[in-house]
């Protein structure tokens, strides 16, 4: 499992019971939360948020909470995968965010126990959303998979999720100015990079005009870069609405 941030845990500890209580008391819900379901086996999330309002990826940045997911108590329900469309980057006093702004729809496929019954589910929501101040939120709901026909919504989120797919030809470790850099060396051209590691490392934007056909990201929160080396790196390259993800080792 790729690890969450050091600072991102604290925020989800420290900053959450400092700022959720104003927050409520002085703002209406910036944000609408819903689950639906589509046909196949598939559901989805849907967060609506109000103008200027945010929520974050699984890989939230500099500073946020990835959205938790917790389906305790469905029914007939074996696993459910949480497919992340392409998210977008945000630079504001908390720093770097990675997420999505105005609304997303997180696509679910459900697997169940038993295919010839019906799969209940029940969803426990953790997540956070930010303007001028950041609000940890909760959001209980169910939902009986009972539809057969395709959601025209999942599947369009669904095109936004990244495919696996090869676009980078190698990476490596370079020093620029005294800042530590992952450099990938690309296929194609891409709009922007964002990466996973089991360390609690920070990529930060990256610079795609050092060297052709590479990208150069600055990392942070690491002393020793040396427990990057030999351990697996998800990197999620964005194409637009599209995107890849490949897993990839530096040596």
């Amino acid at each position: 499992m790729f690890a969450m941030n050091r600072r991102h845990i604290v925020f989800a500890l420290g900053a959450g019971s400092i700022l959720a209580t104003p927050a409520r008391s002085q703002l209406p819900q910036p944000y609408e939360v819903s689950l639906f379901a589509g046909g196949n086996a598939e559901a989805g999330l849907l967060i609506e948020l109000e103008p200027g309002w945010k929520t974050y990826w699984k890989m939230p940045g500099e500073a946020g909470i990835p959205p938790q997911f917790d389906w305790t108590g469905s029914s007939n329900l074996e696993s459910v995968e949480v497919m992340y469309p392409i998210p977008g980057r945000f630079k504001d006093l908390s720093g770097e965010t990675v997420g999505y702004h105005d609304q997303v729809v997180f696509p679910l496929l459900v697997k169940s126990n038993n295919p010839d019954e019906p799969v209940s589910l029940k969803l426990s929501l953790f997540f956070a959303v930010c303007k001028d101040v950041c609000i940890p939120a909760n959001s209980e709901m169910s939902l009986d998979l009972n539809s057969t026909e395709l959601s025209p919504l999942i599947e369009l989120w669904k095109n936004r999720v990244p495919r696996i797919e090869v676009a980078i030809l190698n990476a490596r470790m370079e020093t620029k100015q005294e800042i530590p850099m992952l450099v990938l060396a690309l296929n194609r051209t891409v709009a922007d990079i964002f990466v996973e590691s089991e360390a609690p490392a920070y990529f930060g934007n990256p610079l795609f005009d050092v060297s052709p056909g590479e990208a150069w990201l600055p990392i942070a929160g690491m002393k020793d870069l040396s427990k990057l080396r030999n351990s697996p790196l998800k990197v999620t390259l964005a194409l637009g609405d599209s995107g890849i993800e490949q897993v990839i080792t530096v040596n």
